[in-house]
């Protein structure tokens, strides 16, 4: 899949991102979902990698993982996205 950078202005504000694009005249739906992963700074880096790895071994659904964040003092961004038919309620599921 291609990558296109599109600013959000204060993302920490919002969870869910809907977008509705035309591809060569295809109308398309894409949800992104952005979790906050505790990363704690008592932990040294093989725990936390160790607890990211749990986590995203675990996460269910119909979600793609997208990007893993750098850290924001004890917090990494984890983006994920999936593909909606459009006009369909695009609400998140874990």
């Amino acid at each position: 899949m291609s990558t296109i950078c599109i600013p959000i202005p204060d993302l920490h504000k919002h969870k869910t991102v809907d977008l509705e694009l035309t591809v060569d005249g295809e109308k398309r739906a894409m949800t992104y979902r952005i979790e906050s992963f505790p990363w704690p700074a008592v932990l040294g880096s093989e725990d936390k990698v160790d607890l990211l790895k749990s986590y995203l071994a675990n996460e269910t659904g119909d979600w793609e993982l997208v990007q893993i964040g750098p850290p924001d003092g004890e917090m990494v961004p984890i983006t994920f996205r999936r593909e909606v038919p459009v006009g369909e309620s695009r609400a998140p599921t874990a």
